[in-house]
């Protein structure tokens, strides 16, 4: 039995709206009319709504035993108003349903990729930012250390993942991924971009130091040079979005002593003996270069184990010079 119209008959225009199915709508409309029945008239899981959006009619029924279906009579004077409001309820439920899906969708298939970003608000020690029409979250461990960020900033973020937060998602971004550097860097450099240049490893410690192995695997350029570009400006481009960290660009070498002696830069190694057995790199640097091949808090040898994968093992050519120094990789020093 179908009921008077009522202003079920509004949805239609919520409906075109929308990125919902006409089958959808239609679905979650008689789930609200039912769900206002059963609170206001019986709650009987039986009962069940069918709806006319053009017409903004409904008729509402309930399931026999037998599977038949039986007409109920609606005789609660505020029912149609009622009905109307929790079938709109209904309906913005699914869409947010849809687009929880959406966002964690965009996390999955996005994983990896740079968008530009702009910070929108701050709770506590996270950050939430729209990234690219995405609601994007940047928290703690993913911020760049001693990094500054305003409302309203523009920052270029690598997407992480999709991340549920309780009725609604949102997409987790970073600023201190190694990918970023990457992503900045294939921005930058059009060989990268064309594979004539590619990446083989990355070390990062964000916000302090970066350093990057490039290779060119036809050997028609050169892939430092590409990298940095013209008098810098590549590099330049690409550490302007990272505040004060450095990025070094490394020559990639297929034979470990190479790549190891060429991951220390800015400091210039004289000598490397390989221990297969412990993987470990014993380099030998002139007493002037000790210090520069170290780096601050042991970071310059720290990255190049990270970049490299071999234990170093820095001592000074002077014999007097006490300044031998073994890093793992994992920010473990070994004097």
């Amino acid at each position: 039995m179908a009921a008077p119209a009522v202003t079920l008959s509004a949805l239609r225009d919520l409906a075109a709206a929308t990125p919902l199915s006409e089958a959808d709508i239609t679905s979650a409309v008689e789930q609200g009319v039912a769900t206002a029945y059963r609170r206001l008239v019986v709650d009987d899981p039986q009962v069940r709504a069918r709806v006319d959006l053009e017409s903004g009619t409904f008729a509402v029924y309930r399931i026999d035993d037998d599977g038949g279906e039986h007409p109920l009579d609606v005789e609660v004077p505020d029912f149609p108003r009622q009905a109307a409001a929790a079938a709109r309820t209904a309906v913005a439920e699914r869409l947010a349903s849809l687009e929880q899906r959406r966002i964690l969708g965009e996390g999955t298939t996005q994983r990896g990729v740079l968008r530009d970003a702009i910070v929108e608000r701050r709770m506590g020690s996270i950050w939430y930012v729209d990234a690219a029409g995405v609601p994007g979250m940047l928290p703690p461990e993913e911020q760049i250390p001693g990094e500054r960020l305003a409302i309203r900033d523009h920052i270029k973020v690598v997407i992480v993942e999709g991340r549920r937060k309780g009725p609604d998602a949102v997409v987790v971004v970073s600023r201190s991924h190694p990918q970023l550097v990457q992503r900045l860097m294939e921005q930058e450099v059009p060989e990268l971009q064309s594979g004539q240049v590619v990446i083989r490893a990355i070390a990062r410690d964000p916000g302090r130091r970066t350093k990057v192995a490039v290779d060119a695997p036809e050997g028609d350029v050169d892939p430092q040079g590409a990298c940095i570009g013209r008098n810098g400006v590549r590099q330049r481009a690409v550490t302007s979005e990272l505040g004060d960290e450095q990025v070094q660009i490394v020559a990639w070498s297929a034979d470990p002593a190479t790549l190891v002696m060429n991951s220390l830069i800015p400091a210039v190694a004289r000598a490397v003996e390989l221990d297969p057995e412990s993987r470990t790199a014993h380099i030998s640097v002139a007493a002037d270069q000790l210090s520069l091949a170290i780096g601050r808090g042991g970071e310059n040898a720290r990255l190049a184990a990270r970049l490299t994968g071999w234990r170093i093992d820095i001592r000074g050519d002077d014999p007097e010079a006490d300044g031998r120094v073994d890093h793992d990789g994992a920010g473990n020093s070994h004097p």
